[in-house]
């Protein structure tokens, strides 16, 4: 059984994964979930994001993968989120 949680996977850099995930307490229909989310990394590999995330958290039931393309740059939800991510 899943949580129901939004999830994000981001590689902000070659080489630097996060994942970034809804709180369990955050409103329903929030305009950005992130806003209620916890960041987690960085990891070296999407993989080592998503073991993280299956040892350490409930199933949030899917997800989406976001992979590096340049010139990518953080808005201001994510970058705050990154700057107080968690391992």
């Amino acid at each position: 059984m899943s949580t129901g949680l939004e999830c994000q996977f981001i590689e902000v850099k070659h080489g630097q994964w996060y994942y970034v995930l809804e709180d369990g307490d955050a409103p329903k229909g929030a305009f950005d979930w992130r806003e209620y989310a916890t960041a987690y990394g960085p990891f070296t590999t999407h993989d080592a994001a998503a073991d993280h995330l299956i040892t350490t958290h409930a199933n949030p039931g899917g997800y989406e993968i976001c992979r590096y393309t340049d010139g990518f740059e953080p808005d201001t939800v994510l970058a705050a989120l990154l700057a107080d991510s968690r391992l």
